[in-house]
């Protein structure tokens, strides 16, 4: 599981996104995965997307429970 955290400097983290792979990834599914975070780093301002937390490890709890709130919708 790798989470892409920004620190915003002066305001706090977010998180961008979530990917999950296998420790045996194929160099081209790696790719893949880079080619999606620039995608969506270049479509959409992370932390305007999901706000700021004070600590990295809030950062990434409160984007698991944002896309666990939405799991079901």
């Amino acid at each position: 599981m790798l989470y892409r955290v920004f620190e915003i400097v002066g305001i706090g983290f977010t998180v961008q996104s979530k990917d999950f792979f296998p420790a045996q990834a194929s160099v081209g599914e790696q790719a893949l995965l880079g080619t999606q975070f620039l995608e969506l780093l270049i479509e959409q301002d992370p932390h305007h997307r999901f706000g700021t937390s004070a600590t990295i490890e809030a950062a990434v709890s409160a984007f698991d429970r944002y896309f666990e709130s939405t799991a079901d919708t």
